[in-house]
């Protein structure tokens, strides 16, 4: 088992997506590029829908647990309220015969 963790994070976002609103999020995934911890990010979207997700990969628990915590209070802060996510386990090597980028 690796200690990398995979944090699948999904919400509601009702909305609309603007210029502003990709600037916005431009700024937050540099952002999220410099948190330590974070491996990579996939940014998601149902289109025609107001679902929009996250899933995430981290170095170990912890780094996850303490990001995890700021990010939901950011999203809250925002408006965005309706929120779900888990937390996975990753089999290693079952997921680098399929090429996962996961170090």
């Amino acid at each position: 088992m690796s200690t990398q963790k995979i944090w699948d994070l999904h919400l509601k976002y009702d909305g609309p997506v603007t210029q502003e609103f990709m600037e916005g999020n431009k700024q937050l995934a540099e952002s999220i590029a410099e948190e330590e911890g974070v491996v990579w990010k996939i940014w998601t979207y149902e289109e025609g829908t107001d679902h929009y997700g996250s899933t995430y990969l981290f170095k170990n628990l912890d780094y996850l647990k303490k990001y995890r915590e700021m990010h939901i209070k950011r999203l809250n802060a925002i408006g965005i309220t309706d929120i779900t996510d888990h937390i996975f386990d990753i089999f290693e090597d079952l997921s680098k015969i399929d090429n996962a980028p996961i170090g």
